[in-house]
């Protein structure tokens, strides 16, 4: 539509339709610029954009972070920390996302921390590094102590007793701080000391001088030429200088025809010693003395030697005397003089010394047997040997007699012995026999049980093997232990003693501290006072006992011990003397109870006998064949000799008295020191005879069968 404008010269009030026509775009001409105000505001829209996007972004990443708290020790000259999107150090933490990060830290003298660690989801989290301090280089040498330039090759070098090699040790990496260094070189005493190791890498070199452990020992001898044993080790011969490393030797210095030199050789370090002018002695002659009959004593100047036939050295060229004397005979003395090195032999005929008895024996014609050997027909009149024989007298359908007899020369016996007939009733043995001194004897008639304990029994030691045993002889059992009141009759001066300040030696109380010897020898008092043959005899320097075992007074054996202790009847032994169990029950003995609790380290919970040591014997029931304190109290030698038996359940050992010779002799029982299963339990015990401090015996014997 065309528009229509209106004529200026038109008549008003009279009005046409104004056409409006469209007419076609026609642009401008273009500006020759922007205005400043447009410009500002275009960039301030920009600038606005930005800052939306940003803050959006900072808080995305705040929201999403987390508090990490980096810890390094030492504190690092610097450090960083990469990865991720990292914020600066804010206080005492960093804002990180989680995911993987690596931190990196540098100190001087410590090497440096490259590690890559992770942030986790949890809102806070502290990460600690430790800087390890870079170790210190050590050069390690040695030398003898005064000779710098004898250097030691070889020297075990140690560093906080952990071996670092050997001498010279280069370049020896050890972590800073205070080190031990130990050297251990032959020869040389140990070198100990301390090092404070700067560490930094820095290079230490350090030069120890070891000190000898020997020192110069000079021997000399008269005669020269003498050999020298270290140890019965040949070292030389005189004179003689060696480099002995300190110590205790045993030295010996020899020559022919010469007695052996010896000593005690005590080496310290560093102080040489010198042994100059050892004289040796000439050696001993040696004599050999043999008497007939044989077993007879030989005292050589005042002092006994043994009995013969023996050989034994004398000193050379001086005169000697020889006694020789034997029961029954007269006794023989003889001058002796040996050179040296040389040997004489000394052969003496004892002259028996004889003693008539006489005998009236009815019936007449009975037989004689003098020790086991037959005489024949009695005869009236006997001359014997003045030593104690046996004598058997026996006929055909009468009883056997034996007596004991010993011939006194110049004093003629007579004995009237008169057989009886089979058929009369022999005499019945007395249960209990009563010692002169008054300590009482049961009797025993055993029977053969097995001894010792099966490998099943709780508390068993190695050594007790079991063994079937049988005892064929009666024989008489101490009801008690020996009194202290008892043995003083004896030997006055013993003492018992004290445990912890608790008396032992009251006269009541057992005897103990008494030694196998001391304890053989009252058995022997006994047997003198009651006209018995003694069990033991001496040996040289030795008490050993008779064999075969006579009917004097003696210590039980271990195997009449234990049969004693445990027996009730024929089928029939205890475990512990008072029973089967344990703990025993009250009162069943003097054991290491409640009362001895302060005393000792180990007591029988729930048991109080009453006696913190060693009780009067008799204080508590009896076992069944009669006997007081087979458990407990005190422990008791036995005869044996100690030894352990190999397991032979075919073989029966025939009333065994144990080996002949051993080192220990048997103690059985337990002490009143003794709480534990093991001890209770009868074990075998062997004992050194000096440690004998709750030791004690009672005393037994063979019932006299005639």
């Amino acid at each position: 539509m065309k528009d229509r404008i209106q004529d200026k010269n038109e008549v008003p009030g009279k009005t046409e339709p104004i056409k409006i026509e469209p007419i076609p775009f026609r642009s401008g001409q273009p500006s020759t610029g922007l205005r400043p105000f447009t410009i500002l505001k275009w960039f301030s829209g920009i600038l606005l954009g930005v800052s939306l996007v940003l803050l959006c972004a900072a808080a995305w990443f705040v929201f999403t972070s987390r508090q990490v708290v980096i810890t390094i020790r030492p504190v690092p000259e610097s450090m960083t920390v990469s990865g991720g999107i990292v914020t600066p150090r804010i206080a005492d933490y960093y804002l990180m996302r989680p995911g993987e990060y690596r931190v990196k830290a540098f100190k001087t003298c410590y090497a440096p921390v490259d590690k890559a660690f992770r942030v986790s989801t949890d809102k806070r989290q502290d990460l600690v590094f430790e800087m390890r301090k870079l170790p210190g280089r050590l050069v390690i040498k040695a030398h003898q102590s005064g000779v710098t330039e004898n250097t030691i090759a070889g020297a075990r070098v140690y560093v906080d007793n952990t071996e670092a090699g050997t001498t010279p040790v280069e370049n020896l990496e050890l972590m800073s701080g205070l080190k031990k260094i130990q050297i251990y070189a032959e020869n040389y005493q140990v070198f100990q000391t301390e090092v404070d190791v700067n560490g930094c890498s820095e290079s230490e070199t350090f030069n120890w001088a070891l000190l000898p452990a020997w020192s110069d020992i000079t021997f000399s001898s008269f005669p020269p030429g003498a050999n020298v044993k270290i140890d019965g080790k040949s070292i030389g011969n005189t004179p003689l200088r060696k480099q002995l490393t300190a110590g205790i030797y045993t030295l010996e210095i020899s020559a022919d025809r010469h007695k052996t030199w010896k000593q005690r050789l005590v080496v310290k370090s560093n102080e040489p010693q010198e042994l100059n002018g050892i004289r040796l002695k000439p050696a001993d002659g040696r004599v050999m003395i043999k008497t007939k009959p044989a077993g007879a004593n030989v005292i050589i100047d005042g002092i006994f030697v043994g009995q013969t036939p023996l050989t034994t050295d004398l000193s050379p060229s001086e005169d000697h005397v020889v006694q020789v004397s034997k029961a029954g005979f007269e006794k023989a003395t003889r001058k002796i003089k040996i050179p040296s090195s040389a040997s004489k032999q000394l052969d003496i005929d004892l002259k028996p010394r004889e003693g008539i008895v006489h005998l009236l024996v009815k019936p007449s014609d009975a037989e004689l047997l003098v020790n086991g050997k037959s005489r024949g027909r009695v005869p009236e009149q006997l001359r014997l040997v003045a030593t104690a024989h046996t004598l058997e007298f026996k006929k055909k359908g009468y009883q056997s007699y034996r007596i004991q007899i010993t011939p006194r020369p110049g004093y003629p016996q007579q004995l009237k012995i008169v057989l009886k007939n089979e058929q009369t009733p022999q005499k019945v043995a007395l249960d209990t026999i009563t010692t002169q001194t008054g300590y009482q004897l049961k009797l025993i008639r055993p029977e053969s049980f097995t001894m010792g304990s099966s490998r099943r029994e709780q508390g068993r030691r190695s050594n007790e093997t079991l063994r079937k045993i049988k005892l064929t002889r009666p024989f008489y059992m101490g009801v008690t232990e020996v009194t202290n009141k008892a043995f003083k009759a004896f030997r006055a001066r013993h003492n018992s003693g004290i445990f912890k300040s608790h008396r032992l030696d009251n006269a009541k109380q057992p005897v103990v501290r008494v030694t196998w010897e001391e304890a053989a020898l009252f058995c022997n008092w006994l047997s003198a006072k009651a006209s018995l043959p003694p069990a033991y005899i001496q040996k040289g320097d030795k008490l050993v006992p008779v064999e075969p075992l006579n009917t004097g007074y003696r210590l039980p054996t271990e195997a009449e011990w234990e049969y004693a202790a445990r027996h009730i009847d024929a089928h029939t032994f205890l475990k512990y003397p008072w029973g089967k169990t344990f703990p025993p029950g009250q009162p069943s003995g003097n054991f290491s109870d409640q009362s001895a609790k302060d005393l000792l380290p180990t007591v029988i919970e729930d048991y109080n006998d009453g006696y913190a040591v060693a009780a009067p014997p008799a204080k508590f029931k009896p076992n069944q064949p009669g006997l007081h304190d087979m458990g407990g109290n005190v422990a008791e030698w036995c005869h044996d000799y100690y030894s352990i038996y190999t397991y032979a359940p075919e073989k029966t050992y025939t009333d065994p008295a144990g080996p002949r010779e051993g080192k220990h002799h048997v103690i059985r029982g337990s002490s009143w020191k003794s709480g534990s299963i093991s001890t209770l339990r009868l074990a075998y015990r062997g004992y050194d005879d000096d440690r004998r401090e709750d030791v004690g015996f009672r005393v037994c014997r063979y019932l006299n069968l005639n």
